[in-house]
């Protein structure tokens, strides 16, 4: 009788065992739940691979600018773009192409937004990278054309094959956003806060920018602006920002309206930002698969607990670029194209480049010859 009793006790496993195995078995459970709601709400998202969105447009997009002043007027026959044929990759730098489209009247839409968002884990960095709308490049497959209209005449497969030709840069994924979905993200996070000049407030009090009226309602100075507020602010361009106009003060605006976004959920616990998903996601369109976006989301967190700061460049960058006109159009062009491939290249792929031991080609541009 007492050796059963003694056998007994040796089986019995201590306290602090089972206290630790049902730690282990909530937390699995819980990582279940959570990834459970996470591959829900993964297939909320309009999830769309590059051959599903590349049917070539009925017709190719030129832009119809007006009030171009005096700029000069080129033979499109006299412009000669070279292309970066050498395309930078490394397994520590991510890089995820983000758009904004305008699409009025339906059908497929120009990408007027168009941004490179980099993690770099090897120098915890987190970059972003403007593309000017305007900048004039080549287009695979079609006509020498505003970068904004690739998406248009071939889809998002064109648009990157077009940033890839012009400034090898390797894209890993996409994520697009309409007018409307934009707008749902910015409430999403809470609204974000946005400093206005005298001049930016007048124009986006009185213009259809702001579509709402009731949201007329801007300050000189800083505004917490919801949605509908931050797209009439990202997409003016006929006033100045801190001393860019045109193109140059769109871009910046885009610049802008990214970081403000980026401080709303910096500071967030990843509980809260897990809270925020089911209002995201659905509002995205995207190519990145599940698993890569679990990580991708796990790298840029775990950057963003090493350095908290945001990095920035516009491209084509200050000195590489001519605006002039070519098709009826106002454009951007980059001059020498190789300027801001070099520049673009060392600022998202940094001391990668340096381990690497490739060679970087860069790009030419010549007009007139």
């Amino acid at each position: 009788m007492n050796n059963k009793i003694k056998s007994a006790d040796k089986k019995r496993l201590p306290l602090w065992s089972k206290i630790l195995i049902g730690i282990l078995i909530a937390v699995i459970l819980l990582g279940g739940i959570a990834y459970g709601v996470f591959t829900y709400y993964y297939h909320q998202m309009n999830i769309k691979g590059l051959e599903d969105n590349d049917t070539p447009a009925a017709k190719e997009y030129f832009d119809t600018d007006e009030n171009t002043g005096n700029l000069e007027e080129l033979d499109p026959n006299s412009i000669h773009l070279d292309s970066a044929e050498s395309v930078s990759t490394n397994k520590d730098v991510i890089n995820i192409l983000l758009c904004g489209e305008e699409s009025i009247g339906g059908g497929r839409g120009r990408t007027d937004s168009i941004m490179i968002a980099t993690i770099n884990q090897k120098d915890n960095q987190l970059k972003l990278t403007s593309i000017m709308r305007d900048s004039y490049v080549q287009i695979p497959g079609f006509s020498d054309n505003k970068i904004n209209a690739a998406y248009h005449n071939g889809g998002m497969k064109t648009l990157i094959k077009t940033i890839k030709k012009n400034f090898g840069i390797a894209v890993d994924g996409y994520v697009l956003v309409n007018f409307d979905s934009f707008q749902k993200i910015v409430d999403a996070v809470g609204g974000i806060d946005i400093t206005l000049d005298e001049q930016e407030v007048k124009y986006l009090n009185s213009t259809n920018y702001i579509s709402d009226t009731s949201n007329h309602t801007l300050t000189v100075g800083k505004n917490h602006m919801n949605g509908n507020q931050a797209l009439g602010f990202a997409r003016v361009r006929y006033v100045m920002r801190d001393g860019e106009c045109g193109d140059f003060a769109r871009t910046l605006r885009h610049r802008t309206v990214m970081t403000a976004l980026y401080k709303r959920v910096i500071d967030k616990s990843t509980l809260e930002l897990v809270a925020m998903i089911p209002k995201i996601l659905p509002m995205l369109t995207t190519n990145i698969k599940k698993e890569d976006l679990v990580n991708y989301i796990a790298m840029a967190v775990q950057v963003r607990d090493q350095n908290k700061k945001i990095y920035t460049l516009n491209v084509p960058v200050e000195g590489g670029y001519k605006i002039t006109r070519a098709r009826k159009m106002s454009i951007i062009l980059p001059d020498p194209l190789s300027k801001s491939v070099n520049k673009m290249q060392k600022f998202i792929y940094g001391s990668t480049l340096a381990t690497k031991g490739e060679k970087e080609e860069g790009a030419n541009i010549t007009v007139g010859q």
